[in-house]
């Protein structure tokens, strides 16, 4: 076993695995209202509201929460996989994973911010109003689109 892998070795997969990791991270900006805005999950703590009667604000803000704690473990597991050795053969599925999710961060981020989602509330299910869009949300989905661009790059090459 003293042959060296060649998956997951490019260094633009630490690249890509950092952008990934960057938006959970620079969250934390949003949560303090700056000047950049509340970000993506800006309305999900600092509320004393009962969990019933939330607005459709604090459910974006947490499916967003969740979304980019996603990302973070795959940042982090591809980071990790030349720790682990894995096989070339897993490459590809590993890139379009990343960029799926990017793809579906992206596509709730516009519909959030263009028409609203469902949310729950005490009358069922109701549907939201838009969400903000800041500075601080622009750059945490840029770094995510970034990071879908290497991974996109490197799944042409794989």
């Amino acid at each position: 076993m003293n042959s060296v892998s060649s998956a997951f070795s490019s260094p633009q997969v630490r690249w890509a695995a950092a952008l990934l990791i960057a938006p959970f991270f620079l969250q934390l900006l949003g949560l303090g209202n700056t000047f950049l805005g509340g970000g993506l999950c800006g309305e999900l703590f600092g509320n004393e509201t009962p969990l019933g009667l939330q607005g459709a604000g604090f459910w974006y803000a947490l499916l967003f929460m969740m979304l980019l704690g996603f990302q973070l473990m795959y940042g982090g597991f591809l980071l990790l996989t030349r720790l682990l050795e894995m096989p070339a053969s897993m490459e590809r599925g590993t890139y379009q994973l990343g960029i799926w999710l990017v793809g579906l961060l992206t596509l709730l981020f516009i519909l959030t911010r263009t028409t609203g989602l469902p949310y729950p509330s005490p009358q069922g299910l109701a549907l939201g109003d838009t969400a903000p869009v800041d500075l601080l949300s622009l750059i945490l989905v840029g770094c995510a689109w970034l990071g879908a661009f290497m991974l996109w790059r490197l799944l042409r090459k794989a």
